[in-house]
Order: C-alpha cells, then structure tokens, then sequence
C-alpha cells in the first residue's frame, strides 16, 4: 500500500470517528433531555393521589360528612400511540365498561396532557375485569378518587353543604393542592372553611411494563387529609328542628335554636331543604323549584319583623323615659294622624294597656303613640343597638336586614318622609325587613340582659391526627346598656305573652317558655281580609323566644313563609322544638 493511499484511508477513518464520536456526544450531552424525557414517558406512569376532605363532625362527634375511597377508570392520552390504537381501545372499552369514549371526544373532553375519567364508581366485577384485559388497554388505568358522604341529607344540607370539581377560580386559588378531580366546597360550611377541609394531593411515579402494568414505585409523595372540622349542632337537635318543622305541614320556613349563654348554634334548618348527596343529579329539578331549596331562610331570607320589633322599642321607650311602667293609654283600635287613621290589629281596641299588656297583646295603638314621640331616628338608633341591619359576623353569609330612614327613602324611592312611615316602622312594617338570624340575637339580647353573644357554627378544629388546633372561645357581639328593671319588664312582658296574650299557643307545662309573636303583611288589608287568600298572598309569621324563663338556656326562633298568625303558625313550632329538647334530655347534656 502506498504511503498516500494509507493517509487518505487513515484520515477517513478519523473522519468517521470524529463524526461518531460528535453524535454520540450531541445526543448524550445536548439531546440528554430530551430523550430522557422520551425514555420516561415510555416506563414511567405518573399518578395523582387524591387527598381526603377533613370530617365534618357535630358537637359530640357524630360525622356530619366524610369521604369514602371510589375506583375510577381513566385513559391517559400521552400513553397512546395513534388514532388506530385509541379507536381499538375504544372498542375494548365499550364491550367492557359500556362506555363510549368517542363521544367524549366529540365534547372535547379528551385533554393531551391530562388523564380522563372514563367511568366513576367501579364495582368489585369492573375492577376484575379491567385487571383480566389491561394488556389491551394501553394508557387505561385505575385511580382511587375520594367521593364526599352526607349520611344526614336534608337534615344538614343549609348546614354542611355540598362540595364539587374544581373551576379556574379555584385553581388560582390552591394551585398544586388540587387536581381535576379534586373536590372543593360550594355551598354551606364546605365552601366557608374550604381552605381548612381542603388536603393536599400526592403522587406516584410507577414503572410499568411494555403492555403498561405497573411492576415498581419509583417515587411517592403522600397525600395530606384535610383539617377535620366539629360544629357547635347538635344532630339530635338539629333532627328535632326537622321533624317539627316537616310535620308542621307548611311550605317554607326556617327555625334556629342558639346557646343563650355562648351563642352557639345548637340546630338549625331551612324548609324546604335537598339532599347533598344527589344534587348534581337533581340539579334541574332543584334550581327551577319555586320554593327555592337552596335558599337558606335562616340567613339570607329578608321578612318585614313584624311586631316581634316591638321588643326593642319597648326597651327604646324605657331608656329614653318615653315610657314608664306604670302609664296606661287607652287603645280604641285606631290611631289618627293628620288625615289619615292607623288601625290596631285589633278593631275593637285594647282598652287601657301599660307597657307589659301592649307587648302581651301585641297592641299597635300602644307603639303608634310611642314610636311617634321616639322618632325614627331614635328608633333606628336602638334597633341597630340590638342588630337590626348590621353586619353580623358569622361562619356562613348573612344578609343584612333594611332599617329604613328619612335619608335612605329619599335617596332610594326619591320621596320624602311621612309620619305614617314613622308609624309603620314602630311596629316593624313598612319598608323595614330583617332576617331570623338578626331577630333572635335581639331576643339573645334581651334575654341576657344586653348582651349578644357572637353566633358561632364552628367549635373547634382538628389535625389529621385528631389533635385540637384551634378552638373556639364565647366572643361578645353587642352590650346594650340599660337598667337590669328595663330588661326585667320585658322579660316579664314575653313571659306573659305566652301565657295570656298573641302566643298562648307556645305555653308549655314541660318548659317556661316567653317570646313574641309577629305577623308580618304581605298584602293589602282588603286581600287579607278574604276568607280564601291564595298561599303567595298570606302573611308570614314569627316567633322569637327564650326558655327557660328564670334562667334562658336557648334563644328559639321560627318563621313561618305564608304562615297566617305568628301566634297559630309560628308560636306551636317553638313550643314542640323546646319541648322535645326537654323531654329527650338533650337540656342536661348542653
């Protein structure tokens, strides 16, 4: 070989070294990940793992909602290698799940980077069915997804609430902590304190196989249970407030039972209620009803007061001297102002009415005289002193209640103030609407003897190793000052109410039991006055209470949508929600 053919073969073989050993080194340096990535999506299966909620618990531990573990199938798009492969999973899944992934397809549900479920809830037979054909199933895979128990359904639906999959909202909100299939709080307790109940996703890196079955964890991150969370309810009282709501045989209305001494919520329920369980499944149904079952009438529900607005007036008319305990006027059954002639609800009159009997028969005349001279601005004073209006700090929205001024009726209705709306807002007519909520912590007040105790569903809060982190403590809302004979006149005056005036029918021989009654209109007196008015047309009624007399444990409230008399309506419902709280011996264990 001559010396020029040996250089020329020497340096084409160098040549070709070096181009090798260049490629080697672009693909393993400069390419490294790109097909380590490569490699990876062919061997590695990355899982979610989806975190449990916290418990729902009521005050003495009973779960109010809790997850329990479902098998879902899902098909991961990343793991397919063309259209011909997905159409022939497709077939499989059909014959074997009854599922058509097609038509989720055509929806343009199928995520190229994001698994899908395919079918929720596998039964024992589904899942053994999958495991005998996941050699067909290329990119199908088995996950566990909590789903959310509410054994008390209706009971505790305004209460609790319900949860379900995240929207954009909630991703901006957590982030990492959830996933597609992550179940958030909508409504209720499970939205308000959602970032507490909320856990933590983990995951897994799993090595599978060539026909994709997991055969090695690679990597684990586990997910974190939610915070647990124990009510103030108690479900046997939340169950009393139920049935005799349910059997009352009305349409619409809420009651609520407060802790006097610490503004606890002991139950509370809106009528007509829903169950959380189902309420994806009904949810047509439900949003088109007319009585809005969504709706909580303990907290959102705005009424006119009625005469339970008399209470706190009462007291306005003792603290400004307005009043005092041992003045008569005479009720005739009407009242002239200017012009015009204001009636009692009583046509016939009262006759003569201190201040104890015009709150025991409810006497409109009484409070026309006296809620003249107060004025509405001393009369919007004091009802704000006892809540009507306010913001009132609690764990679920409340709306607030419309304490009507001069001001407020120029500015809204463009109109000027008349004394006949002086007049009507001294009996709780008129413009002025409040809610159940605000009505009882009024009678909270007065029962306590000016003080208002914060209202409170939360108790305290629990890890998920069941410690104690947070517990609640008894905040003040309001302190009203006043003279303890002022509040004693009132109490005496609810006491007597039930005995002898609008709400005997709350006169119990098991509970002493005082309150006030209230019938707020809803249409004019010519309608009202028809023997048959339709249902959308009747008055709604009230009853706000305390009991016992001497020693208020429990503040009771009732309202009634449409329910005629507070004293025939609402009054009786309060009487059997305290009388079995007695009789069930539920009264010793709070």
């Amino acid at each position: 070989m001559t010396r020029r053919r040996f250089l020329s073969l020497f340096f084409l073989l160098c040549a070709t070294f070096l181009i090798i050993m260049g490629r080697l080194i672009y693909l393993q340096i400069f390419k490294r990940d790109y097909y380590r990535e490569l490699s990876r999506k062919n061997y590695l299966r990355l899982k979610r793992l989806y975190a449990p909620r916290g418990d729902i618990l009521d005050r003495n531990g009973e779960k109010m909602a809790y997850d329990v573990p479902r098998y879902s199938l899902f098909i991961d798009p990343e793991k397919i290698k063309d259209r011909e492969e997905l159409e022939r999973i497709s077939r499989y899944i059909k014959v074997l799940f009854k599922v058509d992934i097609n038509e989720m397809i055509k929806k343009g549900d199928l995520d190229p980077l994001e698994p899908l479920k395919i079918k929720d809830n596998l039964t024992q037979d589904e899942l053994e069915r999958f495991y005998n054909n996941s050699f067909k199933l290329p990119g199908v895979f088995v996950n566990t997804i909590p789903h959310r128990e509410y054994p008390y359904k209706e009971t505790m639906a305004h209460v609790v609430g319900y949860v379900g999959l995240p929207d954009s909202g909630d991703f901006r909100k957590y982030g990492d902590k959830i996933g597609p299939n992550s179940l958030v709080g909508k409504y209720g307790i499970e939205k308000a304190m959602d970032d507490i109940l909320l856990g933590e996703i983990g995951g897994e890196e799993i090595i599978v196989n060539a026909i994709g079955k997991p055969v090695k964890l690679n990597k684990r991150k586990n997910p974190v249970k939610g915070n647990t969370i124990v009510l103030t309810i108690d479900i046997r009282v939340q169950q009393i407030i139920r049935d005799v709501l349910e059997e009352s045989g009305y349409r619409a209305g809420a009651a609520i039972v407060l802790k006097a001494k610490t503004g606890e919520v002991l139950g509370m329920y809106s009528m007509p209620s829903f169950d959380p369980n189902k309420v994806y499944k009904n949810w047509k149904k439900l949003v088109r009803s007319k009585l809005k079952p969504f709706f909580n009438r303990v907290t959102m529900a705005k009424y006119p007061p009625a005469s339970v607005v008399k209470v706190p007036l009462a007291f306005a008319f003792l603290d400004t001297k307005i009043a005092r305990y041992s003045e008569v006027i005479k009720c005739t059954g009407r009242y002239r102002i200017g012009n015009r002639v204001f009636y009692c609800w009583k046509r016939v009159g009262h006759g003569d009415e201190d201040i104890v009997g015009a709150i025991r028969d409810s006497c409109d005349v009484y409070f026309y005289q006296k809620g003249y001279k107060l004025g509405p601005r001393k009369m919007t004073y004091y009802l704000r002193r006892f809540c009507y209006g306010e913001d009132i700090p609690f764990e679920l929205k409340i709306n607030k209640g419309l304490v009507p001024t001069p001001s407020w009726k120029l500015k809204k209705k463009g109109e000027l103030w008349y004394d006949g709306d002086t007049l009507n807002l001294s009996i709780g007519q008129g413009f002025m609407l409040s809610t159940l909520m605000e009505q009882t912590l009024m009678m909270m007040g007065i029962a306590n003897n000016g003080v208002i105790y914060r209202p409170t569903l939360i108790r305290e809060i629990r890890d998920n190793k069941n410690r104690v982190i947070w517990k609640n403590k008894r905040k003040v809302f309001r302190a009203i000052k006043g003279r303890l004979e002022y509040f004693a006149i009132i109490k005496r005056s609810l006491r007597e109410v039930v005995r002898r005036g609008t709400g005997r029918a709350a006169f119990s021989k098991i509970v002493d039991i005082a309150g006030k009654t209230g019938t707020a209109q809803v249409a004019a007196i010519r309608t009202r006055e028809r023997k048959k008015v339709p249902w959308r047309l009747r008055d709604h009624a009230w009853f706000v209470g305390f009991a016992p007399y001497r020693d208020p444990l429990f503040i009771v409230g009732v309202v009634i949508e449409h329910g005629g008399s507070g004293g025939t309506a609402a009054a009786p419902i309060a009487r059997k929600i305290l009388e079995r709280i007695y009789i069930t011996g539920i009264k010793s264990e709070i």
